[in-house]
């Protein structure tokens, strides 16, 4: 997991060039003012923005296919974040997600506020819509194939 704020992707784009992609996105692109639905950004990677009230989150999930790129746009939520290794009791893996119901280990709990991002690897696991503060979230998760 990496978590920073949206200013400093394009210093990750070493590690993965997606993050230069979707630093370009977003300064082409004004998303606060952005639909909520899903937008291709370059080849391979695609957002989804949305907005909703975050709640206590779900079951913790995990990806294979894709790396995601949560970015808060406006207000806030909690994400929890747990290596795979300590998610158990697997729901089945259906098209890019699986779902776990147990833990043996403590998560990390990371704040993500306007204008910060968490990514996540397929070995982290995660649980994000835990509401904190604000009543409402605007979201880009950003779906980078791998």
């Amino acid at each position: 997991m990496i978590f920073d704020s949206a200013k400093n992707l394009a210093f990750y784009n070493e590690f993965n060039p997606a993050f230069g992609k979707i630093a370009e996105f977003i300064e082409k692109n004004d998303l606060k003012a952005l639909e909520c639905g899903s937008y291709d950004v370059a080849e391979g990677i695609k957002v989804s923005i949305s907005e909703y009230e975050p709640a206590t989150g779900g079951d913790l999930e995990a990806h294979r296919d894709f790396h995601d790129l949560q970015l808060a746009i406006t207000g806030e939520e909690a994400i929890d974040v747990l290596p795979i290794e300590f998610a158990r009791n697997s729901t089945g893996y259906n098209p890019d997600v699986e779902f776990f119901t147990e833990q043996t280990a403590a998560a990390t709990r990371v704040a993500l506020t306007e204008g910060t991002f968490a990514f996540l690897t397929p070995a982290d696991t995660h649980k994000p819509c835990i509401k904190m503060g604000t009543d409402k979230i605007k979201k880009a998760v950003f779906k980078i194939k791998i």
